[in-house]
């Protein structure tokens, strides 16, 4: 009993430190945003990729996310978060500043821009689940609000990143992703700046088991709160975020015939919506969080399919803002309900099967879109996605406990 006074000082510190975290979330995300644009255009813009190869590229970000979260799931649980993701974020900034000395060299390749792609989605697979049990130390008693906090923050910074990528058309991607590689490393800084958590003996800190990887797994498949978002989860990565990040790009090429600025400003106005959404739902909340997951797909597809028929570009900017502003109201619902439904001692595997949904998903949904677009074409492609998302809703609709979920 004497300890917990010093334990409740503690838990305050943590919650104290929340503006910190978000500052590293910012520094991670902003340059996740220049990514997106500068590592697409490289492919569609510079190298003249087919729709097949985009595809390709787009996966080997992904990828390695399939393989290793639930590795990185297993290490956050044992390791200190925080001190993980100073490492990482500096290990981050290397790749970007490699594929800018090939760039500026005038060395790059497929090949070299899938190596990087391999190393920066290996790190990502475990900066993800650090994230997020980080998040469950510094929330605080308001978990919705913390995680729609983070998500605004999350999207502003990724929006702000792909603004500022297409100053490329004026100083070359050599030096935006110089630009990247300075700001990714900063977060080791900004995360430093939050205090350590309280950590077991290393005597009273359980071995690392092989089987461990699977205990996430087991512990969705037995709990249907955990269950059903992974199945939401699961096609958004499949038919959103593969078509968006490979189908997306093609067309500011080849329907539009946009340069970099134009990709951009495209990629820019789904976190630019989701920014939107966010801070509505922090000033609204939301009380039936499965419900407000399945009306956020749906109207998703809804978008996505229209961007399929052949819209104006002006349409599609507007439909892609809406998009976003969807795609708030369903990543704070769904990781809300992941980390309220999470037990303590494995949340950080438990989340990492929440982002395994997301990023195990879109790289099969962008291989697919990049194989569809060019046998289908680019709108019919989007418009199959649309589709299969709204008979996912229907049937998670009619035959899941989605509905019910507060």
């Amino acid at each position: 009993m004497p300890d917990a006074p010093d334990a409740d000082a503690h838990d305050e510190i943590m919650q104290g430190a929340f503006p910190a975290y978000l500052a590293g979330v910012g520094t991670w995300f902003g340059a996740w945003g220049m990514q997106q644009v500068l590592f697409s255009w490289i492919v569609v813009g510079e190298l003249k990729a087919s729709n097949e190869w985009v595809g390709i590229a787009q996966t080997s970000t992904m990828l390695p996310a399939l393989m290793l979260l639930l590795a990185g799931g297993a290490v956050a649980d044992r390791l200190d978060p925080r001190r993980m993701l100073i490492t990482l974020h500096l290990l981050a900034a290397a790749p970007a500043l490699a594929l800018s000395a090939a760039s500026a060299l005038g060395i790059l390749s497929l090949p070299l821009v899938i190596a990087y792609g391999l190393t920066v989605g290996t790190i990502q697979a475990f900066v993800m689940p650090a994230r997020d049990t980080l998040l469950s130390r510094v929330a605080g008693l308001d978990m919705m609000h913390a995680v729609s906090t983070m998500t605004a923050t999350q999207f502003a910074t990724q929006a702000l990143g792909t603004l500022v990528s297409g100053l490329a058309r004026w100083t070359g991607s050599a030096t935006m992703l110089g630009v990247q590689a300075m700001l990714v490393a900063s977060g080791s800084f900004v995360m430093s700046g939050i205090p350590p958590g309280r950590t077991r003996p290393a005597e009273a800190r359980p071995a690392f088991d092989i089987r461990d990887l699977a205990d996430g797994l087991r512990e969705v498949a037995r709990n249907p709160r955990l269950r059903v978002p992974t199945a939401m989860v699961v096609a958004v990565g499949v038919l959103f975020i593969g078509p968006f990040v490979v189908v997306f790009p093609l067309l500011v090429r080849d329907a539009y015939q946009g340069g970099v600025d134009q990709l951009s400003l495209v990629l820019m106005l789904f976190p630019v919506g989701t920014i939107a959404g966010s801070f509505a739902m922090r000033r609204y909340g939301i009380a039936r969080k499965g419900r407000a997951a399945l009306v956020a797909l749906l109207c998703g597809a809804i978008a996505i399919g229209t961007i399929g028929t052949g819209v104006p570009f002006p349409a599609m900017v507007v439909l892609t803002v809406l998009w976003g502003v969807c795609g708030a109201m369903f990543i704070n619902c769904s990781r809300t309900l992941f980390q309220e439904a999470s037990p303590a001692k494995r949340r950080g595997r438990v989340l990492a099967v929440y982002q395994l949904g997301f990023m195990g998903g879109a790289p099969i949904g962008a291989i697919a879109s990049g194989f569809a677009s060019s046998a289908i074409g680019l709108h019919a492609t989007l418009m199959v996605a649309g589709g299969t998302m709204i008979g996912v809703v229907t049937a998670l609709t009619l035959f899941s406990s989605a509905r019910a979920m507060d």
